[in-house]
């Protein structure tokens, strides 16, 4: 863990997510072989595993978006590969994407990757996740999907879900899904990436790694990666608040552009997914690739770390245990950051929503807080989760 408050010099500070798995910076050129510009823009491609497929550095996260021209024009910018969801906007992001195919046609159609999936705990069955399969490859007008994820994965039984081994090989063999991945950024992720990786039967990993968070996350990327498993790796920004440390980004510095030139100098990283909503977007994102991380970009990303180091939840839940009421601290904290950092204000209330009121934060404001010193980051949880309940809830302060 780095200290709250130490300062961290350039080698350590890439030593969150590249040393760990043995590849320090001056090593970081062993990517070069795995990654070759095919678009005009300079667009890089990486082998996802032994799975066959060659992902963009940067892919198309279609989280709350359906923007059919959109989607097009990140197509035109050389990225190929783009990732959604069956329960996003209830299935519109998918639909969008369908319209994206039906207009390029099918020959071209293998010039992308698709990556989707759902949401599944012991005791679907096995004709439920067929169904749900079909329903993603009708929306998205394709007769394949390249990678079908578990996602939500929370612990190893999420990762052990007989049904969805049954269903993946009859799609598999009918040929409508080619690999099977795994999903998850909940508390205790790594256990559930480990779990995956000694099952042999998941190809792919798409999970959260930041440069704030766990650097043991690197050595499990590491040993994927040895078992010819590839990552994809999404919310590489640590929360997004940059706009809450002053003069951040002076200089013409894009935190955005760093986040993706930190996360690309693992070579055990495939792809970067990112939430694009705006045409600006696609063309800051394309124009990190390629690029190393910079001097002024390493300060500015070590800057960060300190600052938000008791600011930004992990969602390790190691607080929870402290809480008489078991309040959900890593969900209420995840839709908050949704809510406050990442635009999203109305799918965080819907969610919140959601919880069952004993595990929402409604007790939290008048709670002795025996969760106080819990958070091994140093978080002030109580207050944290009283601030998060107003705002998810439409509560006066």
């Amino acid at each position: 863990m780095v200290s709250p408050r130490a300062p961290i010099d350039r080698r350590r500070f890439l030593e969150l997510g590249a040393a760990t798995t043995g590849v320090a910076l001056s090593a970081c050129p062993a990517a070069e072989p795995r990654a070759e510009s095919r678009t005009a823009g300079g667009m890089r491609y990486r082998p996802l595993g032994r799975t066959g497929l060659r992902v963009s550095e940067i892919a198309f996260g279609a989280h709350q978006v359906h923007n059919p021209q959109l989607m097009q024009a990140a197509l035109d910018a050389g990225i190929n590969t783009f990732c959604t969801a069956g329960s996003y906007l209830d299935g519109r992001e998918e639909e969008s994407i369908g319209q994206v195919i039906r207009a390029i046609g099918p020959r071209r159609r293998d010039e992308l990757v698709l990556v989707t999936g759902e949401q599944f705990r012991p005791g679907t069955t096995r004709q439920r996740i067929l169904t749900l399969m079909e329903t993603r490859l009708r929306r998205l007008g394709t007769d394949h999907i390249d990678v079908y994820y578990a996602s939500e994965a929370c612990s190893p039984a999420d990762v052990r879900v007989d049904a969805l081994f049954e269903a993946f090989e009859e799609a598999h063999r009918a040929g409508k899904v080619s690999h099977l991945g795994l999903s998850g950024h909940c508390g205790g992720m790594q256990a559930c990436l480990q779990a995956a990786i000694d099952d042999g039967r998941f190809r792919m990993l798409f999970t959260k790694y930041d440069f704030v968070s766990y650097p043991e996350v690197g050595q499990i990327l590491h040993r994927a990666a040895e078992r010819g498993i590839g990552t994809m790796v999404f919310k590489v920004d640590a929360g997004g608040r940059q706009k809450e440390v002053r003069d951040l980004e002076r200089g013409a510095l894009s935190f955005r552009q760093a986040t993706l030139k930190w996360a690309l100098a693992n070579p055990d990283v495939a792809s970067v997914a990112v939430t694009i909503t705006s045409f600006d977007q696609i063309r800051e994102c394309t124009a990190a690739v390629g690029s190393s991380l910079t001097d002024a970009e390493s300060e500015m990303l070590d800057r960060y770390a300190r600052e938000m180091h008791d600011q930004y939840c992990r969602f390790c839940r190691t607080c929870e245990g402290h809480c008489p009421r078991g309040a959900a601290v890593a969900e209420v904290m995840r839709y908050a950051m949704y809510f406050s950092s990442y635009g999203r204000e109305k799918e965080a209330m819907r969610l919140y929503a959601a919880l069952p009121g004993e595990r929402s934060a409604a007790a939290c404001d008048g709670c002795a807080g025996p969760c106080a010193g819990a958070c091994p980051f140093g978080r002030a949880i109580r207050a944290e989760m009283a601030a998060a309940h107003r705002r998810l809830s439409f509560v006066p302060a």
